[in-house]
């Protein structure tokens, strides 16, 4: 058994793996202080793990102490994934991939070694990533923009006349109130952009785009996603797993 971890900037989600097969999921929410001991509590009646391999878009301090809850409670060193160049077939469009985040590249080997087939990944959560892959395995390219917390969050912050309200889910629907308006505003242009880059991958390369879409916030993303797609809760670490686990 394999321990694979995906640490975001606040939250950590984790699974078991046996082979290909992931099992025993989990997720918590963390601070930098509170991180050591919430491995801990989380991770404290499993068997002691093969390996550790984790993912992490957090500062150096939270991936140290990754390292060392690892070494202290299991005498091993975990493995920390790095975004790479190409790998199964899969050919990354950055030119310096380090400045990818790794849980996109991660994301991204995982719904195309699953699929082969022209992608849109999509991965919702406090920010929304896009990012398209043709079907010969080479990624096009991509986009950030924030997620519907993190939009409604910065509204209220920098604008005078909007406070923080109730967030509603998204609809491609006229706003008739503020949180509306926000929350809608955000399902509009979530919608075009997904839109142009149909159209676009259809006008230049004459295919039809399969959409695989993770994240904490994906079921109000998925209403608004054009065409086929599949909900994979999962990626991320799925991805983890066949970086390490051929």
């Amino acid at each position: 058994m394999n321990l694979l971890a995906d640490i975001g900037n606040t939250r950590v989600k984790w699974a078991c793996a046996d082979n290909k097969t992931l099992f025993g999921h989990g997720a918590f929410t963390y601070t930098q202080d509170t991180l050591s001991e919430l491995l801990r509590h989380n991770w404290r009646e499993l068997a002691r793990p093969e390996q550790v391999y984790f993912a992490s878009v957090a500062n150096a301090g939270v991936t140290e102490r990754v390292y060392g809850f690892v070494r202290s409670a299991w005498k091993l060193e975990a493995q920390q994934a790095v975004t790479e160049k190409e790998r199964g077939g899969l050919r990354n469009a950055y030119d310096d991939v380090a400045a990818m985040g790794v849980d996109r590249w991660l994301a991204m080997l995982s719904a195309w070694s699953r699929y082969k087939k022209p992608l849109c990944v999509i991965d919702s959560g406090t920010a929304l990533t896009v990012d398209i892959i043709l079907g010969d395995g080479q990624h096009a390219g991509g986009f950030i923009l924030p997620g519907l917390s993190l939009m409604a969050a910065a509204l209220a912050r920098e604008t005078h006349g909007i406070r923080r309200r109730q967030e509603q889910d998204p609809e491609p629907e006229y706003g008739r109130s503020t949180a509306a308006c926000i929350s809608n505003g955000f399902a509009f242009a979530l919608a075009g952009l997904l839109d142009r880059c149909f159209s676009k991958t259809r006008e230049e390369q004459g295919v039809e785009l399969l959409s695989v879409i993770t994240g904490g916030a994906a079921e109000q993303t998925l209403p608004l996603v054009p065409g086929q797609h599949i909900h994979e809760p999962h990626l991320v670490l799925q991805g983890l797993n066949r970086r390490f686990n051929r």
